[in-house]
């Protein structure tokens, strides 16, 4: 059942959907969809899910957030999921997502959730084409997909994914999921996976109408990302959490001007939850294999999304390592997003910054307690520091 709601606006339609159920994908029969599209658009295909899933399996209810530019011909309208409610966990895996992807603050000022980053109108400089997918809604966590196009001097897509634990919404990462050895395991076996492809390729020298100076600048560009791989360049993937295993994109991102000769294109190193089980930590046995609701929360890492207050008076969200910037902050009220700078950090305490033509303006000194809060000051020049406690 979908729920609609339209508002009105001068230059664009804003549309928010219900989306009552929600299926896992299994990354099983659309496999070959998802390997083709890849392989014909450049960017992580959308898959279209089929059927509910268990009722076990649901956790967050997901509304959908979309809007039309009117300007951009084909791609007119976006799309963005929102967690419903005021809860915690709602709230962070909002702010995560938005501050990522749309440099903004839920609720905060703008026409359009999409304004910061879609082009104004009449000009094309900007993200000209964003949707996504919810691609597993399980006990425990939620995993969604995203892909892209940012239009600069040419057009680029991207594909982002992002894993959040359901309890308190905080983003997921390989480090809260594996041991360090885990994950240093895990990315072995995908380099040792993507040379194998790399090297088969190059030694089959198959026909595949290059000419000779293309099929050069192809192998050259093969042989420099197995090097790459070897030296770890790579150990940034895309990944996924599906309802039964973790699944790893690779591939070598060929520059734009000859990236149709990238014939093996992005492919997918899938491990279920049962082979991984040597690798995960505590927590992530609890909430892959023994896939439990109980699982306690992990301790937050240096990324993620804290809230609290400014002097007991004032609150403030703060965002901590989203794709869009090492730190954001806003206070509450006005959620108008403010970057900020992170200094190198001594004896564990992080140091952030705001600056305003080279010259310092604000200053967050904070430390982590034991139970994974951040406490410390906030401070102006020349004014007297203020206490900050998030959690």
């Amino acid at each position: 059942m979908v729920m609609a709601l339209v508002a009105a606006s001068p230059r664009f339609n804003i549309h928010w959907r219900r989306l009552q159920t929600l299926s896992a994908w299994d990354g099983g029969g659309m496999g070959g969809l998802y390997g083709a599209m890849i392989k014909g658009l450049g960017y992580v295909a959308l898959a279209a899910l089929a059927g509910a899933a268990p009722a076990a399996w649901s956790q967050v209810a997901v509304e959908e957030l979309s809007a039309e530019h009117r300007t951009l011909g084909d791609h007119t309208e976006f799309r963005f999921p929102l967690v419903p409610g005021d809860t915690e966990t709602a709230r962070r895996i909002n702010t995560w997502l938005q501050v990522s992807l749309l440099e903004r603050f839920p609720g905060g000022p703008g026409e359009t959730p999409f304004d910061a980053v879609w082009p104004q109108e009449g000009e094309w400089t900007g993200v000209t084409y964003l949707d996504y997918q919810v691609v597993t809604n399980a006990i425990g966590f939620l995993s969604v997909v995203f892909n892209g196009e940012y239009t600069g001097a040419y057009p680029s897509a991207f594909s982002q994914s992002y894993q959040f634990e359901t309890r308190t919404g905080q983003p997921l990462f390989l480090a809260t999921l594996f041991t360090e050895d885990g994950v240093k395991e895990l990315q072995s076996r995908v380099d040792a996976m993507q040379v194998h492809d790399i090297d088969a390729f190059l030694q089959a020298a198959q026909p595949n109408g290059l000419d000779q100076e293309e099929a050069k600048i192809q192998a050259d560009l093969y042989r420099e990302c197995c090097e790459n791989v070897r030296t770890g360049l790579y150990d940034e993937r895309e990944w996924q959490l599906r309802a039964d295993a973790l699944v790893m994109t690779r591939g070598c991102g060929f520059p734009h001007a000859v990236r149709a000769l990238d014939d093996l294109g992005i492919e997918e190193s899938r491990f279920d939850y049962d082979t991984l089980a040597p690798w995960l930590s505590e927590y992530g046995r609890c909430l892959l294999v023994e896939k439990r609701a109980d699982c306690p929360p992990p301790q937050p890492g240096y990324q993620g999304v804290f809230m609290g207050e400014m002097d007991g008076r004032f609150p403030v969200t703060l965002v901590l390592g989203a794709w869009s910037g090492p730190a954001w902050y806003a206070y509450d009220k006005y959620k108008v997003p403010i970057r900020l700078h992170r200094e190198a950090s001594r004896d564990g305490v992080l140091v952030l910054t705001r600056r305003d033509e080279g010259e310092t303006t604000e200053t967050f000194t904070l430390r982590w307690t034991d139970d994974g809060d951040l406490v410390g000051r906030w401070q102006r020049p020349g004014r007297p520091p203020l206490p900050v406690h998030l959690h």
